[in-house]
């Protein structure tokens, strides 16, 4: 066994301990057919490959994650309904009582998904509440003490809707305007409940009572409005809607001529919108 024997190196003044074995391979980086400046440039080579595999994953990873941080949302708003009332049921009650249109207009709520498909397509559901009751006098009658002659009017309106949103152009702005249009179901309340005069122009007389009618009817809608960002999450959303249905009322309780309710609504909404 030789012994260990050692050079100082430099001028840090460490010492470089060696075998035998470890001077042939020193001996054979030194060599013509393996130079040293090549060894160190397959290792300056691998070490160039590694980081850039690291920094190619990194943007994958940080594309990737750039595209599917958010590619939901979930929206809850604020809501302004306005009937449109466009059927015999309202045209009657505007001429025997003081009732008008604009009387059912009323505060409610919506709220929905959406799927984002790219960046200028939404695909989603939304639900929405609206319900209003007001109370009419009769124009003509009254009681023989003086008293009006009162009945309530009631609408509820719960729509639930399947849509598709365009966005023309884009979502990564600072604001992302939108139109978009849909179909659902329509449920639906009406009822009138309180006095009525009955034979208005033979023998007047007043009956106490109600007349109720409900369904679930097939409609549509359009829309558009625009959305805020205020942070990476989230938005404050503005929207306007129309919205067209109609429902038979129940001929027990309303004049079997009456053509359908207007179910058709105009609502203004502004909430906020989460992304996900």
């Amino acid at each position: 066994m030789q012994p260990l024997t050692g050079q100082r190196i430099g001028v840090d003044h460490r010492y470089k301990v060696w075998t035998p074995d470890i001077q042939k391979v020193l001996d054979g980086a030194r060599s013509p057919r393996r130079p040293c400046g090549m060894a160190f440039a397959n290792i300056d080579s691998l070490v160039g490959g590694v980081r850039m595999k690291k920094y190619l994953f990194l943007f994958i990873a940080a594309t990737l994650f750039s595209v599917t941080s958010h590619s939901d949302s979930f929206y809850v708003m604020g809501s302004y309904f306005n009937p449109g009332g466009q059927s015999d049921v309202f045209e009657q009650n505007k001429i025997e009582t003081t009732f008008q249109v604009d009387d059912l207009n009323d505060w409610g709520g919506t709220f929905g998904y959406n799927h984002f498909v790219g960046n200028y397509i939404n695909i989603g559901g939304s639900m929405a509440y609206y319900h209003a009751d007001h109370t009419v006098e009769d124009r003509d009658f009254e009681f023989p003490d003086g008293q009006p002659v009162l009945r309530n009017i009631h609408l509820k309106i719960v729509p639930l809707e399947a849509n598709v949103s365009v966005l023309p152009i884009g979502r990564n702005l600072a604001v992302i305007p939108y139109v978009g249009a849909g179909v659902g179901l329509y449920f639906w309340q009406y009822e009138e409940a309180g006095d009525f005069v009955v034979n208005r122009f033979t023998q007047p007389s007043v009956i106490t009572g109600s007349a109720f009618s409900d369904g679930t009817d097939f409609g549509w809608n359009i829309n558009g409005g625009i959305e805020i960002p205020f942070s990476r999450s989230a938005t404050f959303i503005s929207q306007i809607k129309y919205s067209k249905a109609e429902g038979n009322l129940d001929v027990a309780g309303f004049d079997p001529a009456f053509d359908p309710i207007d179910l058709s609504l105009v609502t203004y909404s502004a909430g906020i919108s989460f992304w996900f």
